[in-house]
């Protein structure tokens, strides 16, 4: 049987010290609980492009002494997110708008300073204990906002949740649709009601059940 195109993707950027194998474990269990969906959705997870100091992962740009205030490595980045949508877009011949970028932590604060400055816009954005770690460019601003949905254990001890509350103010300081979640009971990770505001969040963003 030939398996049904692919109509939508996730691409998604893990955290600092990681690798692109700890978030494509979420494929499964998302695509569980995003119903018609679930059969025609590609999931990406790429390995950030450089190895952490300590050679045990990978980072998407410098820690700068743990405050990731590298305001050149996030600029690189740019380029390179704009290439990797439009790749998945050429693969299946789908337009950016039926693609949706999440990333945790690291690859979080990596979405929410790049999003202004991408030439290829996606659907939406998902951040999970994300932050802004060097205040994006909204100039000019992008005539596509798209949604965003901002996610954060309110027991974070790694990065405080009032990160997340502060990059959803600036966001909807310059007119992005944000949804703002802070979770409770949950620390510096991905728990199931995590995916469950995801899924949610996606299917309303493609009206699919």
């Amino acid at each position: 049987m030939v398996p049904p195109a692919v109509t939508h993707a996730v691409i998604c950027l893990h955290g600092f010290g990681s690798s692109g194998d700890d978030l494509i474990q979420l494929a499964t269990p998302l695509k569980t609980t995003l119903g018609n969906l679930a059969e025609t959705l590609a999931v990406y997870s790429p390995h950030a492009p450089a190895p952490t100091p300590d050679g045990l992962g990978r980072q998407w740009f410098r820690d700068i002494g743990w405050t990731f205030r590298d305001a050149t490595g996030l600029q690189t980045l740019i380029p390179q997110l704009d290439s990797f949508i439009a790749q998945v877009a050429t693969t299946h011949a789908i337009p950016s708008t039926h693609i949706a970028l999440l990333g945790f932590s690291q690859g979080g604060m990596t979405l929410l300073h790049c999003l202004p400055q991408l030439s290829q816009q996606p659907g939406a954005v998902i951040t999970c204990c994300g932050a802004i770690s060097v205040a994006p460019n909204f100039t000019p601003e992008p005539t596509t906002k798209p949604p965003l949905l901002i996610l954060h254990g309110e027991d974070d001890d790694v990065l405080p949740a009032d990160a997340s509350v502060e990059a959803a103010a600036t966001y909807r300081a310059h007119g992005y649709p944000v949804t703002l979640e802070l979770l409770p009971n949950l620390g510096h990770g991905i728990d199931a009601a995590t995916l469950a505001h995801i899924s949610v969040f996606l299917q309303n963003l493609w009206h699919t059940s």
